[in-house]
């Protein structure tokens, strides 16, 4: 869009008019979404299209192979939380290969991240193991649509200010319909297992909200693997009291024997895809648009469930096919909902309440 022009002779520059046409330009050129920063995708050359293709394609391998990973790797090695201590000791050890890229600013940064984020990271992780033992994958994927209904009840719990449209209701009632149908058609659901899903959920939003505290209103200086290795390393901490609750170290012996190549090399597997899955978010995150981010993370979800379906064997009706399609789909109508209300400059402000504020600010 072009720059706003006023007539400085009609509208001088401290007069509403002039004032209220600034400041739409300006909250409208903060907000427009610059193809330059995405990496250029519109030059239309041919190594751009194949480095948008690769990435894209990468993303939605790591992504899915996260969620499928991970249940193939607690299917052999039936310990959660033991599989989350190798997960998160393989990326400790990883992030230190790289340490010449660890930045932490300060002792003061180091200590208000450590002692909180990766308590909740590692919560976060451990409830993911307990959900995929006790959940299919369909029903992982169907039912992590309902996040963003606990994201708003913490929101709300926390006074985080709230957008809320007509479109953003639809989108939580078709999520709400479609998980109903799905649940009601599989009945693959037990309490355990939806509990185990709700708390992961909550941890994740509780982490996310903190990270952005952390990021944007009261900022550490601390870079990308920085964070890393503090998620990890602080978060292996309450992980050694949790194994011991659960008693899981007594069953080492047996479970370890038991367990086949095959088994070691999905364990193997999901550390590795852990790192990749960083990597591969930040990557994409940085090459297309919100949107098509969306788009690509649903895409992830009908990889999963069909993985699920033709690998693990899981029911899969058409009735819940429809609820599969509902969710999903809510959860994208619900996110687009979401970045409309981020990205679509509101009203200008009255001539009244402008003067009021210029007369306020130059008595004379």
């Amino acid at each position: 869009s072009a720059r706003p022009t006023v007539c400085l002779r009609c509208h001088p520059p401290n007069s509403p008019q002039s004032l209220c046409t600034w400041l739409r330009y300006k909250n409208m050129t903060e907000h427009a979404p610059d193809d330059k920063k995405r990496g250029g995708l519109c030059d239309g050359s041919t190594s751009t299209s194949l480095a948008l293709t690769w990435s894209c394609g990468f993303y939605l391998c790591s992504s899915a192979g996260m969620s499928i990973f991970n249940k193939l790797a607690i299917t052999a090695l039936p310990l959660p939380t033991t599989l989350v201590m190798i997960q998160m000791s393989f990326t400790v050890c990883t992030t230190l290969v790289g340490w010449r890229a660890v930045h932490i600013g300060s002792m003061r940064d180091a200590l208000r991240w450590g002692c909180t984020v990766p308590i909740l990271f590692s919560a976060m992780l451990v409830s993911s193991m307990f959900a995929m033992r006790h959940n299919t994958l369909g029903t992982l994927a169907v039912f992590r649509n309902i996040a963003p209904l606990i994201t708003l009840a913490i929101e709300r719990l926390f006074r985080v200010p709230i957008q809320v449209s007509r479109m953003t209701i639809s989108a939580l009632l078709t999520i709400v319909a479609g998980v109903v149908i799905y649940y009601y058609d599989t009945l693959q659901l037990s309490w355990f297992g939806f509990m185990a899903i709700c708390l992961n959920m909550a941890f994740a939003v509780l982490e996310r909200l903190l990270q952005r505290y952390l990021l944007a209103h009261d900022p550490v200086d601390i870079s990308k693997p920085g964070m890393m290795l503090l998620n990890n390393g602080c978060g292996l901490l309450p992980n050694v009291l949790l194994v011991l609750l659960y008693n899981e170290p007594a069953q080492w012996s047996q479970v370890f024997g038991e367990m086949s190549s095959a088994g070691w090399g999905v364990v193997a597997l999901s550390c590795l895809n852990g790192v990749a899955i960083s990597y591969a978010g930040l990557r994409v995150q940085q090459l297309v648009t919100a949107t098509t981010f969306m788009v690509l993370t649903n895409v992830n979800k009908f990889i999963v469930i069909m993985f699920g379906v033709v690998a693990l064997r899981e029911a899969l009706s058409p009735i819940s096919c429809i609820g599969v399609l509902m969710a999903i789909g809510g959860g994208l109508m619900y996110a687009r909902a979401r970045q409309q209300l981020t990205v679509t400059p509101p009203p200008p402000p009255k001539e009244e309440e402008l003067s009021e504020l210029l007369v306020k600010r130059d008595p004379r």
